[in-house]
């Protein structure tokens, strides 16, 4: 599965988010019984039978490592051979010198299978993948590493339905939300580079409607790609109706466990000063904080820094 879906490319996706394992294999059952194909499902933990129902075949990975352990076990015996029988034979115990002695061998021979085996495997696994040190991850959405399961579909491949007709369909099956037109996205900037464009947006420069590209390194890898203009502004927008405004009032939000000096400041930058103003925050206020700072999905929830912020508002 993730030699042809760890990188996405630039490729546009329609996605049902999922939150109940039953209802995403269920939803992959009836999309192929339609004719949908369906690029890859992505989930943080194993989802039994996911793999079959997707129409992946067993791994050949096995194959390689019997090979390598086969390999493994022909080069201990070799060795162990030449050096005690040809080499610099050794008359011990009374045991005659010939092919007799190689139970004496059985030792060398099973850890040489074992470690060719080993690395075999790891090798092959990385070379098969392409997983090397430095890849860039692509996302479809930060919750496919937390808490939630994704189901994609490539929008260029031809499908027996329309795109409307696609996400009616992962509605129907308990997709707890669905977009269509998703771009991937990876999170390895960091935090100050996600405010460049903030800070352009909000000078007197002309910024570029456009979406902004991913920007290529020197290694050759893409790099991230930025929220727009118009995209920020509307998670700004999110944030500013749901949590209100501070009214000139600064309250010390690093009293909440998870924000540092630093991520205060990014958290002032956008607009969130006070204590009250992070105990109104709903899941739609989280998602744009988490979009425009880039912070670490589902921290907020996990530390629960609304319960926090009441507790610190009442003292």
């Amino acid at each position: 599965m993730i030699d042809k879906s760890i990188q996405l490319d630039n490729r546009k996706f329609t996605v049902g988010t999922f939150d109940d394992s039953d209802k995403l294999l269920h939803a992959v059952d009836t999309l192929r019984e339609k004719g949908i194909k369906i690029f890859d499902c992505y989930t943080p933990f194993p989802v039994h039978h996911l793999d079959h129902k997707l129409g992946y075949h067993r791994t050949n990975l096995t194959i390689g490592a019997f090979l390598c352990g086969m390999l493994g076990s022909l080069t201990g015996f070799t060795l162990a051979y030449y050096m005690n029988v040809v080499d610099w034979p050794m008359i011990i115990g009374g045991k005659p010198q010939d092919i007799t002695v190689v139970t004496s061998f059985i030792p060398v021979i099973f850890e040489l299978t074992i470690l060719f085996t080993a690395f075999g495997m790891v090798i092959m696994f990385f070379a098969r993948t392409g997983m090397i040190h430095g890849i860039k991850e692509d996302l479809l959405d930060r919750r496919q590493t937390d808490d939630h399961m994704l189901l994609a579909i490539d929008n260029a491949e031809d499908q027996n339905l329309s795109n409307s007709e696609i996400q009616s369909l992962l509605q129907s099956e308990g997709a707890i939300e669905v977009r269509g037109e998703v771009v991937p996205f990876n999170t390895s900037h960091t935090m100050e580079d996600e405010f460049v464009s903030k800070e352009a947006a909000s000078s007197d420069v002309l910024v570029d409607k456009e979406p902004k590209k991913k920007v290529s390194t020197s290694t050759g890898k893409k790099s991230t790609i930025k929220l727009s203009e118009s995209e920020r502004t509307e998670r700004l927008n999110i944030i500013k109706s749901t949590m209100g405004d501070a009214g000139g009032a600064k309250d010390d939000l690093k009293l909440i466990s998870g924000v540092g000096p630093k991520y205060e400041s990014t958290l002032n930058e956008i607009g969130i000063y006070t204590f009250d103003q992070v105990s109104k925050m709903t899941p739609e206020a989280i998602k744009a904080v988490e979009e425009i700072t880039n912070y670490f999905p589902g921290r907020i929830e996990r530390d629960d820094w609304i319960s926090q912020a009441n507790n610190l508002k009442n003292k």
